[in-house]
């Protein structure tokens, strides 16, 4: 697969994270997830918490994190693999389902959360429970997605979808949540010529963003505001991908890998070119390892950590 050597096959993986130094391994299932230690392979914890979603390490792989499709997240230790805290909703704030972010503090949590006035973003302290209202947006509608953390510019990327008054049609924007000693800085940018995307990520080594819309990659400018360069990913109209599902980027910034339903695209950012195309099983989701040594694939049949040979 990818001509790249496995190093280990799995059990259907909705998602597959390492840790740091690649001491543990976790995927998901339908009904729970796994941990292995990579230095024997063998299953060390089973986590029987139904319906995971999306699963996080910490900044300093102390805690593992587990939010399941109700919304509800847990927190556990990552040495026994305790459960120690679970945030979920309350009579005025509803956690509801999508990927989360984590801050510098292992027990706050930026993510997306229904109150009275629509959809908005709270950091959450997982210690009590509480709730701290960041955005105060106005449109009931509103649809937030969180993309990715970038330690180089300790920032969150979130998009934003919301009506727009004079169309009627939906929008997108970027949001930016800045984390600062004195607390979050927010920003928020429209594209003059993109309205509409499916995913984006920002690259901080090229100091562009990478934004997938259908089946073209598009980089824009720090500044979201010029196009730099567009391509098509896939060689022909006639060509059967499927629908879009994940974008990641290697941390070196060289590759970005492109899940579709129907097939894989792994693309060097030099020239945009797309150096390998896998028609996989049922895939759902791919991506670098934090230290680029790895590429974890997750499908509805089986997950596969594979020894990255890009160069």
């Amino acid at each position: 697969m990818f001509g790249m050597r496995e190093i280990r096959k799995l059990q259907p993986s909705f998602q597959v994270k390492l840790s740091r130094k690649h001491r543990l391994l976790c995927h998901t299932m339908a009904s729970k997830t796994i941990v292995y230690d990579t230095n024997s392979w063998e299953k060390t914890f089973e986590l029987s918490k139904k319906n995971p979603g999306y699963i996080k390490f910490s900044r300093n792989n102390g805690y593992f994190y587990i939010k399941n499709t109700t919304g509800t997240i847990y927190m556990y230790n990552t040495e026994e693999f305790d459960l120690i805290k679970t945030v979920k909703s309350n009579k005025a704030y509803k956690m509801i389902e999508g990927d989360f972010g984590l801050t510098k503090d292992e027990f706050i949590i930026l993510d997306t959360v229904q109150t009275k006035n629509g959809k908005q973003l709270a950091l959450i302290n997982a210690k009590d429970n509480k709730y701290q209202i960041l955005t105060s947006f106005e449109d009931l509608n509103t649809i937030l997605y969180y993309h990715h953390y970038v330690l180089d510019e300790n920032s969150h990327y979130f998009t934003i979808s919301q009506v727009d008054k004079d169309s009627d049609m939906r929008v997108n924007k970027l949001l930016k949540v800045k984390e600062e000693t004195n607390g979050s800085v927010i920003t928020v940018s429209t594209h003059p010529e993109l309205s509409y995307w499916n995913s984006l990520i920002y690259n901080s080594i090229h100091q562009v963003y990478i934004v997938i819309k259908e089946r073209n990659l598009v980089i824009v400018d720090s500044n979201f505001k010029m196009i730099l360069n567009k391509k098509s990913i896939v060689e022909n109209e006639q060509q059967i991908v499927g629908y879009f599902l994940h974008v990641h980027q290697s941390a070196n910034g060289k590759f970005i890998i492109v899940t579709y339903s129907e097939q894989i695209f792994i693309i060097r950012f030099q020239g945009l070119q797309v150096i390998v195309t896998e028609r996989v099983p049922y895939p759902c989701f791919a991506e670098f390892s934090e230290d680029d040594d790895y590429l974890l694939i997750g499908t509805w049949e089986n997950g596969y950590v594979l020894e990255n040979n890009l160069e």
